[in-house]
C-alpha cells in the first residue's frame, strides 16, 4: 500500500501521506465514475498532472473511507477552494512530485503543503518574507522550506484569493511552537504550524 505517512493529531485533525506508487490507468480504473470523470480526467493536460489528479482522489477517498465518511467528490467553492461534496467536513490537499498530502478536520479549517528543500527557494526571499522572518530562517535551507510551506499551509486555509504572502501571512515561533498569522479583513486568526519530515520533504499544515 503506497501509504507514506498517516497521523491523528491532538487538534482532531487527520493527515495521510500518498506516495505515487501505481501508473495513471491503475489508479483511474480504481476510482468510481461518480468521484472522477472522463471529462475531468481529461482536462490535465500532462502525464504528471494526470498522475496527481489521480493520486489525490484516491488517497482523500481512502483517508475518507477510514474516517467513515462516504466520499462523493471534490468541487471548488467560489474562490477556488476544493471541498469534499456531500460532508461538512474540512479538507486541504497538496502534492509535490511523488507525493501527495491530505488533511481533514470535521469542524475547523485547515491547510496543507509539502514539499522538498531546494535552493531556489533563495531567490524570491525578500518578497515572501519580512525582515524578522528573514532572521529567523537565517541561512538554513531546512528552515526557508518549512516557513515557505506553512505560509502555503497558511494561505490554503484561508482559501480566498487576493492575499499577499508577505504583508498577510505571518510565521512565527511562540516557544517551540511554530505559529502563522492571518492578517486580512474578515479574518485575523492566529493558527498552530506542525511540521513532519517525510522521505526527504517537509509535511507542514495549519489548523
Amino acid at each position: 500500500m503506497p501509504v507514506r505517512f498517516q497521523k491523528k493529531c491532538d487538534s482532531g485533525a487527520h493527515l495521510l501521506v500518498w506516495e505515487a506508487k501505481e501508473d495513471a490507468e491503475e489508479l483511474f480504473a480504481s476510482l468510481p465514475s461518480t468521484i472522477l470523470t472522463d471529462a475531468e480526467y481529461l482536462t490535465a493536460k500532462t502525464e504528471q498532472k494526470k498522475l496527481e489528479l489521480l493520486c489525490s482522489r484516491v488517497a482523500i477517498r481512502h483517508l475518507a473511507a477510514e474516517l467513515g465518511i462516504d466520499f462523493e467528490g471534490i468541487k471548488k467553492d467560489e474562490h477556488g477552494k476544493p471541498y469534499m461534496v456531500g460532508t461538512p467536513w474540512e479538507m486541504s490537499i497538496t502534492h509535490s512530485k511523488k507525493f501527495m498530502a491530505v488533511v481533514m478536520h470535521p469542524a475547523k479549517p485547515v491547510g496543507v503543503d509539502i514539499e522538498r528543500p531546494q535552493e531556489k527557494m533563495w531567490r524570491i526571499t525578500e518578497r515572501l518574507y519580512s525582515p524578522a522572518e528573514i532572521d529567523a530562517i537565517g541561512d538554513d535551507l531546512n528552515t526557508m522550506s518549512i516557513y515557505w510551506s506553512a505560509k502555503e499551509a497558511l494561505y490554503k486555509l484561508y482559501g480566498r484569493r487576493g492575499t499577499d504572502f508577505k504583508e498577510n501571512l505571518k510565521v512565527f515561533k511562540e516557544g517551540n511552537q511554530l505559529k502563522g498569522e492571518i492578517i486580512m479583513p474578515d479574518h485575523q486568526q492566529v493558527h498552530d504550524i506542525h511540521v513532519e519530515a517525510v522521505g526527504g520533504y517537509f509535511l507542514v499544515w495549519a489548523v
